[in-house]
């Protein structure tokens, strides 16, 4: 992970990462070094709008004071998330009906599911045209397994797009940088240490990540 001439700096980016092979169209909004900032307007802009919400996996259980004026509903495998419904993502159709909410929230959860393409498409089925999706997923991140799911995939930077390229207005937010996700990976109380890496990161190129926070809006009309 040595620096290099093209390292990002913190801030944003317009990355055009179309790919020729499978003539995806990958364009979408890198921000790096302020991942934290990035989820909290997020979805404090979400609580603020008081629209209906759901939440896949209950991600957001420790931001649902800014939804108290909005229609809130969880669904997940994991009876101690406590959802509304007890319910596979990948088979959601079968009790969400389409075009039921206006967000949907799906915070460390797609890195469970044992069909990603599939569960972006029930998401995609549940949002009303123009809704909104955030979430995040890991990239460089340890195994965490429960006894209600499984942990079957990472997602690099470009993946994550891939799975989102039928949405617009795509934003990417980094999970730490290079070296304080280097750091994060060390045994129990040595991880601390990423927090003195972390201004370091913006030296590096912000591709070798914990992680990403992602943002995305369904089109208001379908081609």
């Amino acid at each position: 992970m040595n620096a290099s001439p093209g390292a990002a700096r913190p801030g944003l980016t317009v990355r055009d990462d179309t790919d020729a092979s499978s003539g995806a169209v990958l364009q979408y909004r890198l921000i790096t070094g302020r991942s934290e900032a990035f989820r909290a307007e997020k979805l404090q802009a979400i609580g603020a709008a008081r629209r209906r919400i759901l939440d896949i996996g209950r991600g957001a259980r420790h931001d649902e004071s800014l939804f108290a004026g909005s229609e809130y509903r969880v669904v997940s495998i994991d009876p101690g998330d406590r959802p509304d419904f007890l319910h596979d993502l990948c088979t959601m159709d079968a009790i969400v009906p389409a075009a039921a909410f206006d967000v949907v929230l799906c915070i460390a959860v797609l890195e469970h599911v044992y069909d990603p393409f599939r569960a972006i498409g029930q998401v995609w089925r549940a949002l009303e045209p123009g809704g909104l999706f955030f979430g995040y997923v890991p990239f460089l991140y340890g195994y965490h397994a429960a006894s209600t799911y499984r942990d079957y995939y990472r997602y690099t930077e470009q993946g994550l797009a891939y799975l989102l390229r039928e949405f617009t207005e795509i934003e990417i937010a980094t999970v730490r940088g290079n070296l304080s996700t280097l750091a994060n990976l060390l045994p129990g109380r040595l991880a601390r240490v990423q927090t003195l890496l972390r201004p370091f990161d913006r030296f590096f190129s912000f591709r070798q990540v914990s992680g990403y926070y992602f943002f995305a809006r369904k089109p208001l009309t379908i081609e």
